[in-house]
């Protein structure tokens, strides 16, 4: 490999990848590292080994609905996780839908934030079960979604 030549973002983001799931990490936060969808995919199956982790923060990405997506499948494996911080990610009711039976999984959650990431009150609505389930939940944000009085009422 010529040594001049920068190493593509995508083999980057695989290398720390596989890093950070050999670590016994408690926290992980990458937020504000410009994430996108693609980095998003690609950083799912790395997440879903971190099952010590009981604090994950992706704020500030705008890993939009197809980031959710692909996060959700690694965050319902994060029994231990108490924090989780998705915020300024521009899911949207469609990310908010896929990530809701993850969340649901998430029985140890205590903290639960999802300001600014415009998911309506489809959003809303498709999250209210699932946080209903968490017992333990002693915070919920979800701050400047265009949630209306439909979906503050499904959340209450």
């Amino acid at each position: 490999r010529d040594a001049k030549k920068p190493i593509p973002n995508y083999k980057i983001i695989l290398l720390l990848a596989e890093i950070i799931a050999k670590q016994n990490i408690k926290t992980l936060d990458i937020s504000n590292k410009k994430i996108g969808i693609e980095e998003a995919i690609l950083l799912a199956p790395a997440i879903k080994e971190l099952k010590s982790l009981t604090q994950l923060a992706i704020r500030n990405n705008n890993i939009k609905a197809e980031g959710a997506i692909a996060l959700a499948s690694a965050i319902q494996e994060l029994k231990s996780l108490t924090h989780l911080y998705i915020d300024q990610n521009n899911i949207k009711a469609e990310g908010a839908k896929a990530l809701a039976p993850s969340i649901e999984e998430l029985k140890s959650l205590t903290e639960l934030t999802m300001c600014q990431n415009n998911i309506g009150n489809e959003g809303a609505k498709a999250l209210a079960p699932s946080i209903e389930e968490l017992k333990s939940l002693t915070e919920l944000t979800m701050c400047q979604n265009n949630i209306g009085n439909e979906g503050a009422k499904a959340l209450a």
